[in-house]
């Protein structure tokens, strides 16, 4: 293969998948180039110069030979620049971790990633660090900004008319992803589901829409309400317009709220 042909790209570490016994197909994520799937000949073999050198959550400095048909790409070298070796000893933070490694892969395509690239090296670091003990409210936040990358984040926007009414429970159009509203002539038709969202939903999803982290969890029966509902209207809206299993986040979610015996 030809020089021309070798990258060089910083990548995150969020798939890896045996290929036969000694090889893996590991996929990244690129500021630049999007998703990543490289094979990792004789990765597993005892003197291989990858071992050691990539796990999952990884970042590493990614050196690989570009297939111009697309596809799987040939690995040429790779540097571990941030380990995050806390994500391999705390496990609610490694389910967590996961899952948002998962979305990413399902959801992400080739091409330019910098924005969620960014965002997700963000909660690797605040996950290893310890600093996101709302696991729940990392999730959520996640989503959140990825749908935003992604030009599918719910206008949470009311006309004035609803706004000044006082009213809690507004229409939510899924398909949409906007309040139908009489006043604007954004009514639901056809066929399309529609969810009904409390004020407080809204205002929860508007708040961490604008946060550059997970909010902090507060001590109130509302806020618990709140983002109970939030969580609900995520899982259906994800699932609807990411293309993503909703058993996927179940999985994530369930293993979250295993409690261990004391």
């Amino acid at each position: 293969m030809g020089e021309a042909n070798i990258l060089k790209t910083p990548a995150l570490c969020l798939q890896i998948r045996p290929w036969s016994k000694t090889s893996h197909i590991v996929t990244w994520l690129t500021p630049e180039y999007g998703l990543v799937v490289t094979s990792v000949k004789g990765a597993c073999r005892p003197k291989s110069a990858f071992l050691g050198q990539y796990d999952l959550f990884y970042t590493c400095e990614l050196l690989f030979y570009r297939n111009g048909r697309g596809g799987i790409h040939a690995i040429r070298e790779c540097v571990p620049q941030e380990r995050r070796d806390p994500l391999r000893s705390d496990w609610r933070a490694a389910a967590t971790a996961s899952y948002l490694a998962e979305l990413t892969a399902r959801t992400m395509p080739t091409g330019d990633a910098g924005g969620v690239y960014a965002l997700l090296e963000h909660a690797f670091d605040r996950l290893a660090a310890g600093k996101a003990d709302d696991f729940v409210g990392m999730i959520l936040w996640y989503e959140i900004h990825l749908l935003h990358f992604a030009g599918l984040r719910p206008d949470m926007t009311l006309c004035p008319v609803c706004a000044e009414s006082g009213t809690v429970w507004h229409n939510f159009v899924l398909a949409d992803g906007r309040f139908a509203c009489p006043h604007t002539g954004a009514k639901h038709a056809g066929n399309g589901a529609t969810v009904r969202l409390h004020a407080d939903v809204r205002r929860l999803f508007v708040r961490m829409s604008n946060a550059t982290d997970p909010l902090p969890v507060k001590k109130s029966e509302n806020f618990e309400i709140s983002r109970l509902g939030l969580l609900r209207f995520l899982g259906i809206f994800v699932s609807l317009h990411l293309d993503v299993p909703a058993v996927v986040r179940r999985v994530a979610l369930e293993t979250l709220s295993f409690k261990e015996k004391k």
